[in-house]
């Protein structure tokens, strides 16, 4: 089938929300999530998958599940790291259309419409968050600018952002839905999804600095990771 052409603007919706130590966060995320996904779907699920955090997260998100109907509470006993995260909500979503929400993040009314009708017209759409660039400090900036190089040099792509909000047709994922258990899922998948000839559209959206808890993306540790994953890609997998 082709793109969203069966989707509508009230099509099913499944949100996965990666959590990692969020206690601080989770709570008041996912409840606005709820209030404002479902003024845009016809059927709202929130997938939260702790990613084997050390804090409340765990106890906080099977809370939310027994409180909130369509919330479902999913753990990984270790960290795993991101996109396995990302990966076991999405494998394990119901509805037609999937996306996916960092535990630091808001989804608004405006991004909301703008997804949804995107995605009517194409198989994937990846958000682009140019004014946080903009305005991002030397390292941050720095670290965002090399990873985007690579990945556009290394693997023939000219994307400006890959590492934000994406949405997808479900029965299109098993398709091209990236193996890399870190930050590099992202890339991974939508480099697989364009090589197999899918219209991929990038659009503009908002970005807020995150209120609580810490970005783990820009660490030594998951640099070093970042480029491992990269690497076996190019060396192993990027032909699949």
């Amino acid at each position: 089938m082709s793109p969203a052409a069966e989707a509508s603007p009230k099509a099913g919706l499944s949100v996965v929300v990666p959590a990692y130590n969020e206690e601080m966060l989770i709570e008041d995320m996912v409840t606005d999530l709820l209030e404002t996904g479902r003024r845009w779907t016809g059927a709202l699920e929130v997938i939260i998958v702790n990613d084997g955090s050390s804090d409340r997260t765990a106890e906080i998100i099977d809370r939310l599940a027994r409180e909130h109907e369509g919330v479902r509470a999913m753990h990984q006993t270790q960290n795993r790291g991101f996109g396995a995260a990302v990966r076991m909500g999405l494998e394990n979503a119901a509805h037609d259309l999937v996306t996916f929400c960092p535990a630091d993040h808001r989804f608004s009314d405006k991004e909301f419409e703008v997804y949804l009708t995107l995605i009517k017209h194409a198989d994937a759409v990846i958000g682009y968050r140019r004014e946080r660039r903009r305005h991002q400090k030397l390292y941050p900036w720095l670290v965002s600018q090399v990873y985007h190089a690579l990945v556009n040099v290394l693997f023939c792509q000219d994307l400006y952002d890959v590492n934000w909000i994406h949405m997808y047709h479900r029965d299109q994922l098993p398709d091209f839905l990236g193996a890399s258990d870190g930050v590099f899922f992202l890339a991974e998948t939508i480099i697989r999804a364009k090589r197999r000839g899918l219209n991929v559209v990038g659009v503009d959206v908002g970005y807020a600095r995150r209120e609580a808890g810490g970005a783990t993306g820009r660490k030594p540790g998951t640099i070093v990771e970042t480029l491992r994953e990269m690497a076996v890609f190019f060396f192993k997998r990027s032909s699949a």
